[in-house]
């Protein structure tokens, strides 16, 4: 019975830690993130913009496949061809996967091109407001 107070006081430190998460022998450190690399950023945005690319790619490449496969272009050209006359324009024709792909692939390069400078640019504002403000601080610890 002696040992009662001992054990409390054990269970009360250990239901404390585990309630802050937070281990007592973990080393506490503080860093600023006050400056990024503009070439840095700019390599990370054009990886980054390459697979969204590839992505979207393959995203009107699998469009196209579905739309075909429910023959959605045929009825299309029969609801048009309805509306207008005969003389209507035909769907198939003008949505070819070569025309889609080669969309894709435009907006794809135009994505590349833009989202990769932006990144650039994001890093030199971010660059200017951490020399304003301090940067951005962040605790690290080795639980």
């Amino acid at each position: 019975m002696s040992n009662a107070p001992a054990r409390k006081s054990r269970l009360k430190s250990l239901t404390k830690r585990l309630r802050t998460n937070v281990n007592p022998d973990a080393k506490r450190v503080q860093l600023r993130l006050v400056n990024i690399e503009v070439w840095s950023a700019a390599r990370a945005g054009f990886f980054v913009t390459v697979a969204l690319g590839v992505a979207t790619i393959v995203g009107f490449f699998a469009m196209w496949l579905v739309v075909g496969q429910l023959g959605l272009f045929a009825s299309l050209n029969t609801l048009l061809a309805g509306a207008f006359g005969d003389g209507g324009i035909d769907v198939e024709q003008q949505l070819s996967l070569p025309r889609v792909l080669s969309f894709a692939f435009g907006v794809s390069i135009f994505n590349v091109i833009v989202g990769t400078a932006l990144a650039a640019l994001y890093a030199m504002i971010f660059n200017v407001i951490g020399k304003i403000t301090g940067g951005i601080a962040v605790s690290f610890t080795n639980n």
